[in-house]
């Protein structure tokens, strides 16, 4: 099953605005796709008052869509969200994937902390399953799990950039 449909709907993170919803769409996305749907790694940009978010699904197969997520200042749409469609490199995806099994179980991750501003600060996060890393934008610190994480979230972001 492809990361099409329902997963540019969902909305992982307990923290920030999209925190109220991260359980629901959970329960939802297990319930719809089933255990595969909880195998998919979704990064996660909150985007802030002033800058847009976005959401990457990407499956094991290496199937990965991007879905651009409005400011948080501006009212929702009642048209599509932008999505691109990928096929992401297979030594990228088995390395994302290594390295979200080895940051297992995530709470154990350290939680980094940094200043933001209210109007432009921003989270990234990475979900797999119920399971969802600390903020990635903080760096990794010297936690070399969170350090992976974040060369392999931010490898991901390039590639649908330079699309």
């Amino acid at each position: 099953m492809g990361v099409r449909g329902n997963l540019a709907g969902r909305e992982l993170s307990r923290r920030g605005p999209l925190g109220r919803v991260a359980g629901a769409a959970a329960a939802v996305l297990i319930t719809a796709f089933g255990a595969e749907g909880a195998d998919v790694a979704v990064i996660v940009n909150s985007g802030s008052t002033n800058t847009p978010g976005f959401r990457i699904a990407i499956e094991q197969s290496g199937d990965a869509e991007y879905t651009a997520v409005p400011r948080r200042a501006i009212r929702p749409s009642n048209g599509q969200p932008t999505q691109t469609h990928l096929q992401l490199a297979d030594t990228l995806v088995k390395r994302l994937y290594a390295d979200l099994d080895a940051a297992k179980p995530f709470s154990s991750l350290p939680m980094q902390r940094c200043a933001k501003s209210a109007s432009f600060g921003t989270t990234l996060t990475i979900a797999l399953g119920f399971q969802e890393t600390p903020d990635l934008s903080c760096g990794g610190g010297d936690s070399e799990k969170l350090k992976a994480l974040l060369r392999d979230a931010n490898e991901i972001v390039k590639v649908f950039n330079s699309r």
